[in-house]
This record gives structure tokens, sequence and C-alpha cells, in this order.
């Protein structure tokens, strides 16, 4: 079990990494990785907005 859940976090960090060396190539690694972890974090914790459904109003 804990030899899935550390291959599991290795998988999702070494993604992680590829995607910003993909997005933004290797010029300012650090700072790239820290936007796009911020990216993430908001991504995450915003709540999910509900679009206004006019069939349930009452005429």
């Amino acid at each position: 079990m804990i030899g899935k859940l550390f291959w599991i976090a290795l998988t999702v960090v070494f993604t992680f990494g590829f995607i910003v060396l993909f997005e933004n190539g290797p010029t300012d690694y650090v700072q790239n990785c820290q936007a796009e972890f911020a990216q993430v974090k908001t991504y995450f914790n915003t709540p999910p907005k509900k679009k206004a459904d006019t069939s349930d109003k009452l005429q």
C-alpha cells in the first residue's frame, strides 16, 4: 500500500515538473514552478459556480 502511494506521488511530481518544463522552458524554472503551483492551488480552492437556471422561475 505504501509502495503504491509512493509511486503515485512520484508520478504526480514528475508530471508536474514535465508540464512546467514543457510549457515554459528551462529558463527561470523555479519561478515557473511557483507560478504553476499557485495556479493549481487557485484551481482547486475556488468553489464551483452554478449557472443561473431560468427554467425554475415561477411566473
